[in-house]
């Protein structure tokens, strides 16, 4: 259920700011150019996956990309159900939807999973814009904080620097890039984080295995 969020015109203003400030730095960053500094991490079945190293929290920031036979519309027809993220995103534990300000701008909730017993999971509030250009669809969102919504007991609350999909339309399909950026906050052993790493790559295979499920491929 949709909890019913009320948001002032200077509010969504400044959502609009700040979510059209996040799409500009995605469309920066998501590149696979020289200065942009990504690092192949492995190529298997049509998905590729790269890492770029984050100087500031020591982590890794993940992107992951490859061909859906899907169209564009059908493919945000599932991440319009946020909810779905629980099922194809290996560390979600549940996401929900606060408030739909606009078609096109967002709010939600996203709690991830505790990690190898010791590690707390992590939890977000997200607000995501969406930018159509020509045959490309933007889906980007960065962590915000609501009064509504603390952080829950036992999890500590993370910040999504940075995150999202571009989806492009090819041919028979669509090109689909996912990319996350990320501080946990709090310490966390190596171990998690190649883990976490890995994990935020393979997000455009399992939505393709999700969506062939849904479709009745094999």
């Amino acid at each position: 259920m949709i909890q019913q969020e009320q948001f002032t015109a200077e509010q969504i203003q400044q959502y609009d700011q700040l979510a059209d400030q996040a799409i500009q730095q995605f469309q920066q960053i998501l590149p696979l150019t020289p200065e942009n500094k990504w690092e192949p991490h492995s190529d298997k079945n049509g998905f590729k996956i790269h890492l770029r190293p984050d100087k500031e929290t020591g982590l890794n920031f993940s992107r992951g990309e490859g061909f859906l036979p899907y169209t564009i519309q059908q493919i945000v027809d599932i991440l319009n159900q946020v909810e779905n993220a629980e099922k194809f995103d290996e560390l979600c534990e549940q996401a929900s939807l606060i408030a739909k300000i606009r078609e096109d701008l967002l709010i939600f909730y996203q709690r991830l999973k505790d990690m190898f017993i010791v590690v707390s999971g992590r939890d977000f509030v997200i607000l995501q814009k969406r930018l159509r250009d020509g045959n490309k669809l933007w889906v980007v969102g960065k962590s915000i904080e609501l009064a509504s919504k603390p952080p829950v007991k036992g999890k500590v609350r993370g910040e999504l620097k940075l995150g999202g999909w571009l989806l492009e339309e090819k041919e028979g399909g669509t090109q689909v890039t996912y990319m996350s950026w990320g501080d946990p906050k709090g310490n966390l052993p190596s171990k998690a984080v190649n883990f976490a790493s890995s994990a935020q790559g393979q997000v455009v295979e399992r939505l393709k295995k999700f969506m062939d499920q849904k479709h009745g491929k094999k």
